[in-house]
């Protein structure tokens, strides 16, 4: 596993290669423009991209609720270009966005899966996260998604 990237919180100017990794990663369901520039808006310092000889290699979102007590973190999106995954840094950019959160004494982060993505549920899993529920027709009917949640050590 290669460490040759260094990881940065996400600029608008890298919002072109993010919405080509999120259509590369997710095709006909990858969000658009609109969305990737309202979440910067929204998750700014969650919003984090991994950089490799000066190209965009991947993005984490990562924000939190308003309503829950404690507040709740959440990962919204995590994407690799695939010409670098494989490379440790998707779990990279998770920790860091999970880092994020804790020093906004958020205590507790949760992301969906999709049950039969086994690559990401590996992820999370030596992140820490464990499956709290399984949801049907979570994004809609025939789209199952695993909650995954992981809680800090820290007080």
């Amino acid at each position: 596993m290669s460490t040759d990237f260094s990881i940065r919180a996400c600029r608008r100017d890298d919002l072109d290669a993010v919405c080509d990794i999120e259509k590369a990663c997710y095709g006909d369901d990858a969000l658009d423009r609109i969305a990737l520039t309202q979440y910067l808006d929204l998750f700014a310092p969650g919003f984090l991209v991994a950089e490799h000889a000066e190209e965009v290699a991947g993005f984490v979102i990562a924000g939190a609720t308003f309503a829950d007590a404690p507040r709740l973190g959440w990962i919204l999106d995590v994407a690799v270009r695939p010409s670098h995954q494989g490379r440790g840094i998707a779990p990279a950019m998770c920790r860091r966005a999970m880092d994020e959160l804790e020093r906004c004494e958020i205590r507790t982060v949760r992301a969906t899966v999709a049950p039969q993505n086994e690559r990401s549920l590996r992820t999370f899993a030596r992140l820490g996260f464990h499956v709290v529920e399984a949801v049907e027709d979570y994004f809609g009917p025939n789209e199952k998604r695993l909650v995954v949640e992981w809680t800090s050590v820290r007080e």
